[in-house]
């Protein structure tokens, strides 16, 4: 499985400096860069990435507004089970991003500056989640497979024992 992670900041400094970040200490990693909520969106849906690192302050529509168009999004998938890990960076101390980020439970919520230690902790954490529902996926998988194969022996047997 192939970790994606996505950079959304219109600050280039930034995305270059985590791009960087990642990719060196992140191997095996598919880091993804926009500067834009729109091309955010556009990416997300398309590559579907697990774990997604917004900047709040992004032009004229907010890193909120991204995390929002997601979920308005997400729900007209009805059979789609995707669910990112979201980080939401900031310069400001704004109290109402603070209470949507809450609202729409983000998984972080970060002060710029941060040090990388701090970025890459949030970070490994979301794909400790990650790794986590893939895990319990494989095991719901495994289990299912465990109930057929059950049901083809149970199966055969009666079908030797009329024989």
């Amino acid at each position: 499985m192939l970790i994606k992670i996505l950079l959304v900041d219109d600050d280039i400094e930034i995305l270059n400096s985590l791009s960087v970040t990642f990719t060196t200490l992140l191997k095996g990693y598919l880091v993804l860069t926009t500067t834009s909520a729109n091309a955010g969106l556009s990416m997300i849906k398309e590559q579907q990435p697990d774990i997604i690192i917004v900047d709040v302050r992004l032009g004229p529509m907010s890193g909120m507004d991204l995390i929002t168009d997601y979920h308005s999004w997400i729900e007209t998938q009805r059979k789609n089970s995707y669910r990112p890990v979201f980080i939401v960076i900031t310069a400001y101390d704004d109290e109402d991003a603070r209470k949507k980020a809450e609202e729409f439970k983000v998984d972080a919520f970060l002060m710029k500056p941060f040090t990388k230690e701090v970025i890459l902790h949030a970070v490994i954490d979301g794909i400790s989640k990650v790794m986590h529902k893939e895990l319990t996926a494989l095991d719901s998988l495994k289990n299912h497979y465990k109930m057929l194969i059950d049901k083809i022996n149970k199966a055969d047997e009666k079908l030797n024992e009329k024989n």
